[in-house]
């Protein structure tokens, strides 16, 4: 009788489950052509880091940044014109975990170093004439590494792009 009991409160339970697990919850609507969705435009951003720098270096490898202008510097300067009042572009440069983060002797610090590749990717882009009062700078030094690539690699040396509240 146990048995039987027992295996009747886990039909019952499971049904619960299932059919409450199965309810429809309703989803919001996609955004409307034309609309800016602040998720989906980081996602994109996303793909179109500035890379190439050398070791402590804040100079725009020239082959890196024409190949880059060419693709994808059109699609952020199309960002920047939809970007919503409250909110910017914020040009972040990234640094490998090679060398103090904070500056120490004659050495300038990543921060520093990552900082510097921030300002020169925004000086190169309104050399191009992307100029918006909608785009600030920042350096992150290497605290924010590409997961799953080594920390001292090479291709932690970037710039990236997001867009963040003002």
């Amino acid at each position: 009788m146990k048995k039987a009991t027992g295996l009747a409160t886990f039909i019952l339970l499971s049904s619960f489950l299932v059919f409450s697990c199965a309810t429809q919850v309703e989803k919001a609507p996609p955004p409307e052509k034309g609309t800016f969705s602040l998720s989906a435009t980081n996602a994109q951003l996303a793909y179109y880091p500035v890379t190439g720098f050398a070791y402590k270096s804040t100079i725009i490898p020239s082959g890196s940044w024409a190949q880059w202008a060419k693709n994808a510097e059109p699609i952020v300067k199309g960002i920047i014109d939809k970007i919503p009042d409250g909110y910017v572009l914020q040009v972040t440069g990234h640094a490998d975990s090679s060398g103090p983060e904070q500056p120490v002797g004659n050495k300038p610090g990543n921060i520093v170093i990552s900082k510097d590749r921030a300002v020169a990717v925004y000086e190169a882009l309104r050399q191009d004439g992307v100029k918006s009062n909608k785009m600030i700078t920042k350096g992150v030094g290497s605290s924010q590494p590409i997961l799953g690539v080594d920390t001292r690699s090479g291709k932690q040396r970037r710039v990236t792009f997001t867009i963040v509240p003002k």
